[in-house]
């Protein structure tokens, strides 16, 4: 399915590169792990999840892109995907030649600002699998907030708007969907989340102190 350029990245993509934007609704697959990577996508609107394969057979999720970031930067040197990246929720792309963007000096600087994004997320997950379980699904809410975090609508914590479900979050932290539950249940306990699937309310101070105590645990 095919629409025209949003207004929101309008001033950045120059007419001359302006292709239709893919529109995909949710689970909708933009590309896959394997697969010839010929296109950029700069992410207008929605969530992705970014899935790849583990040395167990099994996948993961590897990262959540939003408004703003790029997805598909095998394209810049003519590779392969590493990995699936699917919508969370409806979502709309722009496609980008690569070779063209990266020759528009507006564009070059931010698909790079992207990549140093998206390499900073790949270090601070090799650095939470470290952590006791407790304290990577925190930190990993934590993050959560920084990226996708709205005004909450009750006047308590920071609305997070995201259909992930626990088997999502679980491939997120390396865990179980059994574990997500047990730690989802004791961070309510805490008043340091609330909220389920399409909506959670996360008060930062209460993440950050609950890391602490799950860190602690194993000390």
């Amino acid at each position: 399915m095919t629409t025209l350029l949003t207004d929101t990245f309008a001033p950045m993509v120059p007419a001359t590169l302006a292709l239709p934007t893919r529109v995909l609704e949710p689970d909708d697959v933009l590309y896959e792990e394997g697969r010839d990577a010929s296109s950029l996508y700069l992410v207008s609107s929605g969530v992705l999840k970014a899935v790849v394969p583990t040395s167990m057979g099994k996948e993961r999720i590897a990262d959540l892109y939003g408004p703003g970031d790029v997805v598909g930067t095998a394209a810049l040197d003519g590779g392969q995907h590493a990995e699936t990246v699917t919508a969370v929720h409806s979502a709309q792309l722009v496609p980008l030649d690569p070779a063209q963007a990266m020759n528009d000096r507006t564009l070059r600087d931010h698909i790079l600002r992207s990549l140093a994004r998206q390499l900073r997320h790949a270090r601070e997950g090799i650095d939470d699998a470290e952590l006791p379980v407790g304290a990577r699904v925190t930190k990993a809410f934590l993050r959560l907030v920084e990226r996708f975090g709205q005004a909450s609508d009750t006047g308590v914590g920071i609305k997070l708007p995201l259909a992930l479900t626990h088997e999502d979050l679980a491939s997120l932290t390396g865990s179980s969907r059994v574990t997500i539950t047990r730690i989802l249940g004791e961070l309510r306990q805490e008043g340091a989340l609330s909220g389920t699937r399409g909506v959670y309310y996360a008060n930062p101070q209460g993440l950050e102190a609950a890391t602490d105590e799950y860190v602690m645990q194993v000390l």
